[in-house]
């Protein structure tokens, strides 16, 4: 199969899973819905300022006063019989202490506490119980007091839903599946990808990317979360959902730049590293200054957001304009990053102009008041993951193929003992050390007759097989090596010297087993020599001084050739 049709493959799968997710969704969707919800929006009056005004329809009527903090705000209507029993009345709220009262009876209230202190009251959806029986307080007057702790807190009245009470919070969250989804799954793939760098990290693999896609993740997931309401789920402290919301979103470009440092870095001049640089240190001062504004309760987050707007906006037109994210010449883990990044920042400016056009138009009830920047960041996100994916499997590729060419630089290709380059490596090491060790030379002897009379094929078979014989009398005493031709080479660290003897009487009994079908026997000179026969030859009286590893291999080869020259095996080179 190619590579082409995998990707194509792959691509349709995608697109089939999330149609199929979505249907699935959707389906949840249907099945959670009230479908007999009543509109509460007609029959209200309004009394602002000492005036008292008739409203046709609250979700059509734009504030003509500017609202001020410290203002009231006062919604009237009588209840009528045709309401459900168990009956709660759902809207959301804005910046403001909530009062309800039936016939001055208060029947619910939110965020008084912390709108006495002065502190952010919050936002949020109001659920509102009405009273068991509805023919109970048909005809009772019900009043809904705002009192609002920021300036222009309001400038359309909300939208009024009843329905039974045991549907109350299923209908909304059913009503907001679609981004409850998107939510939880940003969430729960920010955690999952927190735990993945710490993983990671810990086995040395490099893990900023895949920490700064969590986070993002995680910031976006749970700002989602708070800014459609859908954290009541989890929380009803309306202050700590609003901080949660706009704290998430003020810190959420760090993560985005950053994850863009690490992208281009190497790749891209000075200039636009410093410009990324810049961008995130920005973002820092604004989180800092805005936060310590808001728990200080000298501006809140509210009336910061212009701040993080325009922030947001000048970094996005510096992202265009020197093409961070546009360039051709990047491989393919940063063409998808730099894809996700491109549809990121896309969903950003249409959710800046989304949120303009609603709050300057008073279109708070309209299809504006949905926001887009869930779906962005959730085909980011995805493309984030794809994009780590195949970075990981470059990173692991890239480490083959190191791990191979070690292999070949230190491996002997014939009998896959290490080689002489092994051999001077550990040379160095030892002569970095104090300790004691035995160094074996072994030359084979026969290779020369097997090779004239025999051909160079079963040369190499009576080196595969000594090579063997070798290797497995030293496993776990010494490193064997093939130092080249019919050379042998075994280093035996301290805690094995006394075992030498042992393991040279275990390999010649291993020659004998596989010799067997050779043309001649396994037969081999060898000669022992140690460091510490060095040291007590040449320092008997001065300070010592440990020789180097070359010095006991040339007294160990000058043993070998000095057994050679005794043996009467016609198979010795003479």
């Amino acid at each position: 199969m190619t590579d082409n049709r995998q990707k194509i493959i792959a691509c349709v799968g995608a697109v089939v899973l999330v149609v199929l997710i979505t249907l699935l969704v959707a389906d949840f969707r249907k099945k959670g819905l009230y479908d007999s919800a009543l509109e509460f929006n007609h029959g209200w009056t309004l009394i602002f300022h000492g005036d008292t005004t008739a409203i046709e329809s609250t979700d059509k009527y734009a504030m003509s006063g500017k609202i001020v903090k410290g203002d009231s705000l006062i919604l009237r209507r009588t209840l009528s019989a045709d309401l459900p029993n168990n009956s709660v009345l759902r809207f959301s709220a804005y910046h403001a202490f909530l009062e309800a009262y039936r016939d001055e009876v208060r029947l619910y209230s939110n965020g008084e506490e912390k709108y006495n202190k002065g502190s952010l009251v919050g936002s949020g959806v109001n659920f509102i119980y009405m009273g068991a029986d509805a023919q109970v307080f048909a005809g009772r007057t019900f009043d809904l007091k705002f009192h609002f702790s920021e300036n222009d807190a309001l400038n359309v009245l909300p939208s009024f839903v009843v329905l039974p009470g045991n549907y109350a919070y299923g209908d909304y969250y059913a009503r907001h599946s679609i981004s409850l989804t998107v939510a939880l799954f940003l969430l729960l793939f920010g955690i999952l990808t927190l735990f993945l760098s710490l993983g990671a990290l810990f086995y040395g693999v490099s893990f900023f990317r895949i920490l700064m896609i969590g986070i993002l993740s995680l910031c976006l997931g749970v700002w989602t979360l708070c800014y459609t309401k859908l954290i009541q789920l989890f929380s009803f402290d309306f202050a700590f959902n609003t901080n949660l919301e706009y704290f998430t979103l003020y810190i959420s470009p760090l993560a985005f730049t950053l994850l863009l440092i690490h992208m281009r870095h190497g790749q891209t001049s000075k200039k636009r590293l410093w410009g990324l640089i810049a961008i995130a240190s920005l973002d820092v001062i604004v989180v800092v200054i805005t936060s310590i504004l808001n728990f200080t309760d000298s501006v809140h987050y509210p009336k910061t957001l212009w701040a993080f707007h325009a922030y947001a906006g000048l970094s996005l037109l510096y992202l265009l304009i020197a093409g961070i994210t546009t360039k051709n010449r990047f491989d393919a883990s940063t063409k998808i990053l730099a894809a996700g990044a491109t549809t990121f920042g896309a969903f950003s400016l249409l959710e800046l102009a989304r949120f303009h056009l609603m709050t300057h138009f008073h279109l708070n009830n309209t299809i504006l008041s949905i926001t887009i920047l869930p779906i962005g960041t959730l085909a980011f996100v995805i493309l984030l993951g794809l994009s780590y994916i195949v970075y990981m499997y470059y990173l692991l590729t890239e480490k083959t193929k190191k791990d191979v060419l070690s292999v070949i630089a230190y491996r002997d290709s014939l009998t896959g003992l290490y080689n002489r380059a092994k051999c001077q490596q550990i040379f160095e090491i030892l002569d970095k050390t104090t300790t004691d060790f035995a160094i074996v030379s072994i030359d084979m002897n026969g290779l020369k007759h097997v090779n004239d009379r025999y051909g160079h094929n079963k040369g190499d078979c009576l080196i595969k097989a000594f090579a063997t014989a070798f290797h497995e009398a030293f496993a776990g005493v010494g490193t064997s090596i093939r130092m080249g031709g019919d050379e042998f080479l075994a280093i035996v660290r301290m805690e094995h010297l006394e075992e030498v003897d042992a393991t040279l009487a275990k390999m010649a009994e291993l020659q004998k087993k596989h010799g067997k079908g050779l043309p001649i026997p396994l037969e081999a000179a060898l000669g022992s020599a140690y460091r510490h026969e060095l040291l007590i030859k040449e320092n008997k009286e001065s300070e010592a001084i440990h020789p180097k590893a070359e010095d006991v291999y040339r007294l160990a080869d000058k043993r070998m050739y000095d057994m050679k020259a005794s043996m009467k095996s016609k198979l010795v080179r003479r």
